[in-house]
């Protein structure tokens, strides 16, 4: 009489004996990288994970910015870390790597830990070949952050070589998009990869204006594949008039010499994530002429947090620390005035005292990513 068999040595005899077709035996990696915004980080739980995500929309959204943020952030964060940017268009200039902060090189020798190489291909097969190359043949356990930009500057090899009186092939790209998930995402966030896949948005033609339209998650090029895989989603938006950051907010004409415009809130709106707040916007202040990665005002993130959390309290125009904040701040030494007049005031006080700026903006990140 032969002896029972259970359920658990079935299943585990077939996980041995089909050891290279799955990932159980492998070790779940988890982190969280910071967006380097405050408020961005508050929405997504601490920051971006491994995985697949995606920035979309318009031009000069800050799409190619933010993702060079995450970027920099990856490579100081993570450790035994690098960098792939996939330059599938013509941008990556040199005010944008002088601003990103990120060390790029361009040779295979140059590339270490901490750098990010720059491949400049938009051969679909080619670019998407070296990512999976660079997952599964990884003995020394490198982590690795992807960023193509831009999706819609992929074309297939067989494409490429057609002329214009030629047609590609249709839906190409989102067919690309699904081949390229369904052979790479879960080794990529098991194994504590990131790629940021970057698009515009498709503007939707009506013949008939009185047509209903379809309900979209996003208005993201790439097809559904992207949207199914990606762990996060978000969606940049345009920008106008009333985003500007002027020199004297309370002066609401722009001069060029007497009140220039000193930065903007960027805007995005999450389409996708795992924490309950899809179709959220959120908005975060960039601050122009800064360079190595210190673009994202985080100094002025600080007073909205400092009245969001209730650290201090406005009553007419004069501002007061509470008495949490006040304790807070003693137990590390550092000094908070009793009084502040003005919104402008307390700015000047939290940006000129550099230590007690660090000091806030590290335990707000402490904070949210817990």
């Amino acid at each position: 009489m032969s002896e029972d068999v259970n359920p658990e040595d079935v299943l585990n005899n077939y996980l041995k004996a089909n050891k290279d077709d799955h990932y159980n035996f492998e070790d779940t990696v988890e982190y969280k990288v910071s967006s380097g915004s405050l408020q961005l980080d508050l929405y997504l739980a601490g920051g971006f994970g491994p995985g697949l995500h995606r920035f979309t929309g318009v031009n000069e959204g800050g799409k190619t910015s933010e993702a060079l943020q995450v970027m920099k952030n990856f490579l100081g964060t993570i450790k035994k870390s690098r960098g792939l940017y996939i330059k599938a268009e013509g941008r990556l200039g040199p005010e944008l790597k002088e601003r990103s902060g990120v060390k790029f090189v361009f040779s295979p020798e140059e590339w270490v830990d901490g750098t990010c190489f720059v491949f400049e291909s938009n051969i679909y097969e080619t670019s998407m070949g070296l990512i999976r190359q660079l997952i599964t043949n990884n003995e020394e356990k490198v982590k690795y952050c992807f960023i193509l930009d831009s999706v819609d500057g992929l074309i297939r090899k067989d494409d490429l070589g057609k002329n214009f009186t030629e047609s590609s092939k249709v839906a190409g790209g989102a067919v690309i998009a699904s081949d390229f998930c369904k052979k790479t995402s879960t080794a990529l966030g098991k194994r504590g990869h990131m790629a940021i896949f970057i698009s515009q948005v498709r503007a939707d033609i009506k013949l008939d204006p009185y047509s209903k339209a379809p309900i979209r998650q996003t208005t993201a090029t790439g097809g559904n594949a992207l949207l199914h895989f990606a762990n996060n989603i978000m969606e940049f938006e345009s920008r106008f008039k009333g985003d500007l950051i002027l020199q004297n907010p309370s002066i609401k004409t722009v001069d060029a010499k007497k009140n220039p415009i000193i930065g903007h809130n960027a805007k995005v709106t999450i389409k996708k994530s795992a924490h309950e707040n899809t179709n959220t916007t959120i908005s975060y202040p960039i601050r122009y002429g800064r360079t190595g990665g210190t673009s994202i005002w985080v100094e002025k993130e600080v007073i909205d947090l400092l009245y969001a959390w209730e650290f201090v309290e406005k009553k007419g125009a004069w501002i007061k620390p509470t008495e949490e904040f006040k304790e807070l701040l003693n137990s590390k030494d550092l000094e908070f005035p009793d009084k502040i007049q003005g919104d402008a005031k307390l700015f000047k006080t939290v940006e000129e005292n550099k230590d007690l700026c660090e000091f806030l903006i590290g335990y707000f990140k402490e904070q949210i990513q817990v």
